[in-house]
């Protein structure tokens, strides 16, 4: 709130003008909050009186990014899938020259990326599924040396240790590539990893 009070009080032009008549020159006069750039997006809280992380995104007048705060697509270790997608959304915030065309827009590729979902990947190769919906960790140090920690990565080390064999994780610096499935239901995070190699088999 405060910082768009302070935008408005620094940044509006009170002797903003439009031509209306060019016969005339009829001109009429309102304010306009003009600031350097062509537009700021502020993602809404989900429900009143809750405030959210900062996360904008600021455009230049040219259509360019001039800054990206909080936003996944920043984030090592982040799904590609939500990488991709906002790359995909912020690209189509400046389109059209109407709110609605913008919407319109976004939505078009909002809408894609949710038909995927819905039908499970199935216009796209196995491998490329996996890269939108896995994740990556390195391990700094070896399985054992985890002892009791629980994490998504020791998980898939481990796994990866049953299906391919305890010297295969031994050593530190394990790359770790797996999908948290969504089955056993309740259970802890941590324990639903399943390494993406066990697909990649025959």
């Amino acid at each position: 709130v405060m910082l768009n009070v302070d935008v408005a009080r620094t940044n509006t032009n009170d002797q903003y003008q439009t031509l209306k008549d060019p016969v005339s020159k009829l001109y009429t006069t309102n304010s306009e909050c003009s600031i350097e750039f062509e537009a700021m997006i502020l993602p809404a809280s989900k429900e009143e009186g809750i405030l959210i992380k900062k996360r904008y995104a600021v455009f230049n007048e040219d259509g360019t990014l001039a800054e990206l705060k909080g936003f996944e697509i920043k984030r090592r270790g982040e799904l590609k899938l939500i990488k991709v997608f906002q790359a995909e959304v912020f690209d189509k915030f400046l389109h059209g020259s109407t709110l609605e065309e913008c919407y319109a827009a976004v939505a078009s590729v909002a809408n894609r990326w949710l038909d995927l979902l819905d039908n499970q990947g199935i216009d796209i190769s196995d491998s490329e599924l996996l890269g939108f919906i896995s994740e990556s960790s390195t391990m700094s140090k070896s399985l054992v040396d985890y002892g009791e920690q629980k994490s998504c990565a020791v998980t898939t080390a481990k796994r990866l240790a049953e299906f391919l064999g305890d010297s295969m994780v031994k050593d530190k610096g394990l790359h770790c590539q797996y999908i948290v499935a969504r089955e056993p239901q309740g259970t802890p995070v941590s324990e639903r990893a399943v390494p993406v190699a066990i697909f990649e088999t025959d």
